[in-house]
């Protein structure tokens, strides 16, 4: 409980930081597209996997010159190649594919951060606070299927949920890792870290701030 409480804290207050220096323009638009890709993942798992596979074998099947066979007619070649491609995203790692959708999603949002040009302010803080809460609560319960990591979403995940399939077939290897990670001397490290990054971030901060105080009074 410790560990997700730790990783929910460090995520708000870096996307939060990040909110307020690309301002709430930014920060509304990639908290949409979020949302939308974890609204997906909590709605339609088999639906997301079963396309990521598909277009997997597609590319696999175009590659050994499935598409040759398919041209010229002959389906058997095509299946025997078909046959011989295994999919990427099984039952032991399927939470692999919806992690891939997450964290697509906020790629997709630190590109637009990169070009995309805005103020910075509080409400651009205030929704990134909101991004880092809505990204652990998709993120967490894939890594690992303790019940506590489990974040409550309004409407699309209510607390008193119980864990669904996603979670509670996540590996034993990232269970043990948020064991791991849960140690006294393993917290400390981590909290260190935590602790000069949101410094780093807080003195990128003011001197953004004092920048655009200069080129103002220039």
């Amino acid at each position: 409980m410790f560990v997700a409480v730790l990783l929910l804290a460090t995520t708000m207050a870096i996307f939060g930081v990040l909110g307020y220096l690309k301002g709430a323009k930014w920060a509304f638009i990639a908290l949409m597209i979020l949302s939308v890709a974890v609204i997906l993942v909590e709605v339609k798992p088999e639906t997301i996997i079963a396309t990521l596979n598909g277009l997997y074998m597609g590319v696999m099947l175009t590659l050994q010159g499935g598409l040759g066979a398919l041209a010229s007619g002959d389906l058997e070649e095509a299946k025997a190649i078909l046959a011989d491609i295994d999919k990427p995203f099984t039952d032991a790692n399927q939470n692999m594919a919806l992690l891939l959708v997450i964290l697509g999603a906020v790629g997709v949002g630190l590109i637009l951060a990169a070009v995309m040009k805005s103020k910075p302010g509080v409400w651009g803080l205030i929704w990134g606070l909101v991004y880092g809460y809505v990204l652990s609560a998709g993120v967490l319960p894939l890594l690992s299927s303790n019940p506590m990591a489990l974040l409550p979403l309004p409407i699309v995940r209510p607390q008193e949920r119980q864990p669904g399939a996603a979670a509670a077939q996540a590996s034993n290897a990232l269970d043990q890792m948020f064991t791991t990670l849960a140690q006294p001397e393993n917290v400390q490290i981590i909290a260190t870290i935590i602790g000069i990054a949101v410094i780093l971030l807080l003195l990128l901060t003011v001197r953004s701030g004092v920048k655009s105080g200069k080129k103002k009074g220039g």
